[in-house]
C-alpha cells in the first residue's frame, strides 16, 4: 500500500464483527455461515466479555467471509492462469467474459450459482467501481449494481457529472452465491469463492487499465488491499493494487439506509476520486452531504 496515511483508532474486533454484520443485513443477506475457526473467534470475543481475568487471545484472527464447515470450501483453489484473445479492449473482455461462463464449475466452486454477471460501462473508462458479487436484482437484470441499490448508485454518479456509460462498473465475483432455499436473499462469497475470481478480475483490469478503482464493501476492500484490517482503517487513504490507484468506500447498497454523515463519508471517497482524475468539482459538489 502507498500513499498518505491517516492515523486511525484500531478498531475492537467486536466492532469489526458488529460492522460486517451491519453491512450484510444492508444488503438482504439473511445468515453468515461459520467454520470453526470462526466461531472459536467469536466465542474468544464471549469470554473476554464476561470474564475480565481472561488472558487475551495472542492474536485477534482474521474472520473468514461467510466459510463453510466444510474444508472444501474454506481452502481457496490454485490461481487460475487468465489470458484474452482479441485485436481490441471490447474483443479482449468478451473473450474473458466467454472464458468465464463455466468458471464455478472448472474451478469447483459448487455453491455458486449459474448466470454470470460480467461488467458494465466503458472499457476505456478511466475510473472503475469494484462490488462483491451479483444481487438477485443484477442476477435478473444482467448487469452490476441493478434495482433500488443501482438507482441510488446511479445518483451518485450523476452527483459526479458521470453516467454508467462513462465509467466500468464490476464485480469481484461474478456469479451469485447460492444458499439453500434461496430467493431473494444474498449470501456473502467464501474465502474460496473472493480468492478464485481475483485473477480474473486482475486481467480485466489489465485490459481495462484504468487510472482509478474504487472498490465497494468490505470484501472487496479487504481482497484487493491483501488486508485483514477493517474497511474503516483502510478508507480515507489510496492504496495501490497491481500498479493502479485504489480507493475503499462502502457497499452500494449502505446508500439505501445510511445516515447523512455516512453518505458524507461516502461522498468523501468519490470526491478523492475525482480530484485523483482531475475532474472538475464545483463547490455544489463539495457541499454534497453536509449538514445544514
Amino acid at each position: 500500500m502507498t500513499g498518505t496515511h491517516y492515523n486511525h483508532p484500531v478498531p475492537r474486533p467486536v466492532d469489526i464483527v458488529i460492522d460486517f454484520l451491519r453491512e450484510q443485513q444492508s444488503r438482504g443477506i439473511t445468515h453468515v455461515d461459520l467454520d470453526e475457526p470462526a466461531r472459536d473467534f467469536l466465542n474468544q470475543l464471549s469470554r473476554r466479555k464476561t470474564s475480565v481475568a481472561a488472558p487475551p487471545p495472542a492474536a485477534a484472527p482474521r474472520l473468514p467471509v461467510a466459510a463453510k464447515a466444510d474444508a472444501a470450501e474454506v481452502i481457496a483453489p490454485p490461481p487460475a492462469i487468465v489470458t484474452s484473445q482479441g485485436a481490441t479492449k471490447a474483443e479482449r473482455l468478451a473473450d474473458l467474459r466467454r472464458q468465464l461462463l463455466d468458471f464455478p464449475r472448472t474451478r469447483g466452486l459448487t455453491q455458486m450459482r449459474d448466470t454470470l454477471v460480467f461488467s458494465q460501462g466503458n472499457p476505456d473508462a478511466r475510473l472503475v467501481f469494484v462490488g462483491e458479487s451479483p444481487s438477485h436484482h443484477d442476477e435478473q437484470q444482467g448487469h452490476p449494481f441493478a434495482g433500488a441499490i443501482g438507482e441510488r448508485f446511479d445518483l451518485i454518479l450523476k452527483a459526479m457529472n458521470l453516467s454508467r456509460s462513462e465509467v466500468y462498473l464490476t464485480h469481484l465475483v461474478k456469479f451469485r452465491p447460492a444458499s439453500k432455499n434461496q430467493s431473494t436473499n444474498n449470501r456473502a462469497p467464501t474465502i474460496a469463492e473472493l480468492a478464485a475470481f481475483i485473477p480474473a478480475l486482475a486481467h480485466e483490469m489489465e485490459i481495462v487499465s484504468p487510472q482509478v478503482i474504487i472498490s465497494l464493501g468490505s470484501f472487496p476492500s479487504t481482497a484487493l488491499c491483501a488486508s485483514s484490517a477493517s474497511l474503516e482503517s483502510l478508507r480515507e487513504q489510496w492504496h495501490e493494487w497491481n500498479g493502479i490507484a485504489l480507493r475503499c468506500s462502502d457497499a452500494p447498497s449502505f446508500l439505501l439506509t445510511a445516515s447523512l454523515s455516512k453518505k458524507r463519508k461516502f461522498w468523501e471517497d468519490m470526491l478523492a476520486a475525482m480530484e485523483k482524475l482531475t475532474l472538475p468539482i464545483s463547490e455544489k459538489q463539495r457541499g454534497f452531504f453536509l449538514s445544514k
